[in-house]
């Protein structure tokens, strides 16, 4: 409410929400900071599981922190701040969405107190974007160190494992890191390798080991035949992918046919059956011996093909479409006029078996695939989907360092490394900011200092340590091995991070915080229960006269 010479002014509909100053900004940062303590735990090998029922009472137990915050029914908006920022972090590199949010959540800690000390918020959000600007110039040019994926696959598995150990599948992080490695190396190309993951398909079935989980050369259906007679099975198949429905048209709107002679009848009949045999005969004149529909496929159709030895399958979706002529090769055709030879795709072998109770269609054996399956089998549900999250993460890094084709230590290494240059920074740095820089660079230490209090370290002795190391030029790989439990130069011990990951990081945990820092004010409006919205879009709640 505002005052205009002594009379109230309405600005906000009744029942709005209106905070300002220190308590807005207050119960943001304590919100965020709740946030990043549900996830805390988490972070590391020795990191803790989390339980999640939803609404419905499915269980899902996991430590993924994207899959974690993504389930949290947050309703205040400074922590829907910090899940949509660990979204970024997932969609963008697929990985470190704890470390994002825990970073994000100690770096508003440590600018409480400085607030409290007098230090004016936006003295501590520019002092914050210089730390996080300048923690990426030394991060890409100064500690990464550079590689070539493709020649060494070590490098790669280590970067998988070193994602996976925090998983609940770590116990079988050597079979899946090969299983990512191969699956990835037949979809890469020379760049924008992000989206390449999207070529690789997950099929998640229960039943048998998780180390029976297996790539296919193709791309797996959840698909029967047409007919169900049909072949099972398909040697060196040539096959058409088709985006056009074997139907006869229906028109769009009704109307009555007035017949004279009954045999017009068995015309109109021969006549229907004539297209739709059409479709099937140009499918054989083609040459192919198998024809994939992205729509309907009518019972006619699928007795002519199956007559002429075609195999057929239907209503497959365009995505799946998409990928099968990735693998194939060949070309979507929309009109079946014009389907020739050259339209057709390869593959040594199509074939149509239950699993699990379902109907799958593997499509395999294809030359140079670039989009490819994996098979994935476990015992039970929860593994299967514990399995697929981890899977999805080690892919994900693996693309990433193709894209930038660098790497830096992991177990708290680079953060330390990170901490002690902008220690550096912020000695020759003039003004109060200089007390946000040093600040910002404590607030890097949160991520060893987590992980060793995950794994029941004394994080006082790790981080002694660890200062000790870092403050030696040439120990940008120093940090915490858990399974050791000391400090040990990680690149030898295999535990690394692409630096696409680690950039992410501080650009997320860096914006969120600056984000909050800078508001002051923090309004809510009041439910609508129907009508015009109110509050700030509408004015709703202003005296007539006062538009």
């Amino acid at each position: 409410m505002s005052q205009l010479g002594g009379m109230p002014i309405l600005v906000l509909r009744e029942g709005s929400e209106h905070t300002k100053g220190n308590d807005a900004r207050s119960k943001n940062i304590v919100a965020i900071q709740a946030v990043a303590e549900a996830v805390k735990s988490t972070l590391g090998p020795r990191g803790m599981d989390k339980m999640l029922v939803d609404s419905l009472g499915d269980i899902t137990v996991t430590n993924d922190g994207a899959t974690i915050l993504e389930n949290l029914d947050v309703e205040h908006p400074g922590a829907k701040m910090a899940v949509t920022i660990s979204k970024t972090q997932d969609t963008n590199v697929g990985d470190g969405t704890t470390s994002s949010v825990i970073i994000a959540g100690q770096l508003l800690t440590v600018s409480n107190e400085l607030m409290s000390q007098g230090i004016h918020p936006s003295i501590v959000a520019r002092g914050y974007s210089l730390a996080g600007k300048r923690a990426r110039e030394i991060l890409k040019d100064e500690i990464a160190v550079s590689i070539d994926p493709s020649k060494d696959r070590e490098i790669l598995k280590n970067i998988a494992i070193t994602t996976m150990n925090s998983k609940g599948i770590s116990g079988n992080k050597e079979f899946f890191s090969d299983l990512a490695v191969d699956a990835f190396s037949k979809v890469k190309s020379e760049k924008n390798n992000m989206a390449k993951v999207k070529n690789i398909v997950i099929v998640k079935k229960k039943g048998k080991s998780i180390k029976e989980s297996q790539i296919i050369d193709g791309i797996i259906l959840e698909k029967e035949p047409t007919h169900q007679m049909m072949l099972k099975i398909v040697d060196n198949a040539k096959i058409a992918l088709i985006s056009q429905a074997f139907e006869i048209k229906k028109t769009e709107f009704s109307s009555d046919l007035k017949i004279s002679d009954p045999n017009e009848i068995q015309n109109f009949l021969d006549q229907e059956e004539s297209i739709l045999k059409h479709y099937a005969e140009k499918i054989k004149e083609s040459g192919a011996n198998v024809v994939i529909n992205q729509k309907g496929i009518e019972d006619s159709v699928s007795h002519f093909l199956h007559k002429y030895g075609i195999v057929a399958v239907k209503s497959v979706t365009k995505s799946d479409l998409e990928k099968i002529q990735k693998a194939i090769g060949g070309k979507i055709v929309e009109n079946i006029n014009s389907l020739t030879e050259k339209d057709l795709g390869f593959a040594k072998k199509v074939e149509f078996k239950k699993i699990a109770g379902d109907d799958l269609c593997f499509i395999s054996g294809c030359k140079n695939p670039k989009a490819v399956s994996i098979l994935l089998r476990a015992g039970v549900t929860a593994g299967l989907d514990e399995a697929e999250r981890t899977l999805h993460d080690a892919l994900c890094v693996i693309a990433s360092v193709h894209d930038r084709n660098a790497i830096v230590g992991g177990g708290g290494a680079v953060e330390m490394e990170l901490s002690q240059r902008l220690l550096n920074l912020a000695s020759k740095q003039s003004g109060k900011e200089q007390i946000a820089i040093e600040s910002y660079a404590r607030a890097l230490e949160i991520i060893p200092i987590t992980l060793a209090e995950n794994a029941g370290l004394d994080p006082i002795n790790i981080i002694a340590e660890l200062r000790g190391e870092h403050s030696k030029p040439g120990n940008e790989f120093a940090g915490l091995e858990i399974y050791q439990g000391k400090v040990v130069d990680n690149r030898a011990s295999g535990v690394i991070e692409p630096v696409a990951n680690i950039d992410q990081i501080i650009k997320s945990a860096t914006e969120l915080s600056v984000m909050i820092l800078r508001i002051d004010d923090m309004i809510k409006a009041r439910k609508s229960s129907g009508g015009p919205p109110g509050g700030m879009g509408g004015m709703g709640g202003m005296p007539p006269g006062m538009m």
